[in-house]
């Protein structure tokens, strides 16, 4: 009888921490009810971040060199327009204070994105450790003559900022990241291109 319920409890406490492993898995991850896609999902600085780059399929969205296989490494590319409203429910476009927040929990010098930066896909010695688990990948992006290009050199996030000072007419701010440093940055690019998605709430 004894032997019974010692095997009893064991297998009790397995099945337990086995319910609690998959409960804990489910926890840090999401998925969108539109494709039944899912994402891995990341808290940094009060914020919760889709731990991946979005690939929804929606108009004004492309896989890089129209090659689907691409959207499954990198997820799509998106012009502002449909960047600002491909975002599951719940989530949005990030903010430019968004970002800074990101940045900020990276150290907010010249090697924050040595912590944002995905541990592998980085053309030469240029990848990051990952630490955020943002894991930023090299995507590159679709230019406004439909070609593309810097895929394992660049990471292109839209924001949502058009309007703050700096921003070009017809442009919107981007944040990247660089294989030439370890940098996190912005800059003003036209809202045509196709950048990166990263959702946050």
């Amino acid at each position: 009888m004894k032997k019974w319920f010692i095997l009893f409890a064991s297998l009790f406490v397995v099945c337990g921490s086995a319910f609690a492993a998959s409960k804990s898995k489910k926890k840090n991850e999401f998925k969108d009810p539109r494709d039944k896609q899912t994402y891995r999902t990341v808290k940094i600085a009060g914020l919760e971040w889709l731990g991946d780059n979005l690939n929804y399929k929606t108009e004004g969205s492309f896989c890089y060199k129209d090659d689907d296989d691409q959207c499954m490494v990198y997820g799509r590319l998106y012009t502002w327009d449909a960047a600002k409203k491909a975002c599951p429910a719940g989530f949005r476009l990030p903010t430019h204070a968004d970002f800074e927040s990101l940045w900020t929990a990276a150290g907010a010098d010249f090697n924050a994105g040595y912590l944002i930066k995905a541990d592998y896909g980085w053309s030469g010695d240029t990848n990051g450790n990952d630490t955020l688990k943002f894991s930023a990948m090299p995507a590159g992006n679709r230019f406004d003559d439909e070609t593309y290009g810097n895929t394992a050199k660049f990471a292109f996030f839209w924001s949502s900022d058009d309007s703050s000072e700096g921003v070009a007419p017809g442009s919107a701010r981007v944040w990247y990241l660089t294989s030439k440093s370890m940098a996190f940055g912005y800059m003003s690019k036209p809202k045509n291109f196709g950048f990166s998605v990263r959702c946050v709430r």
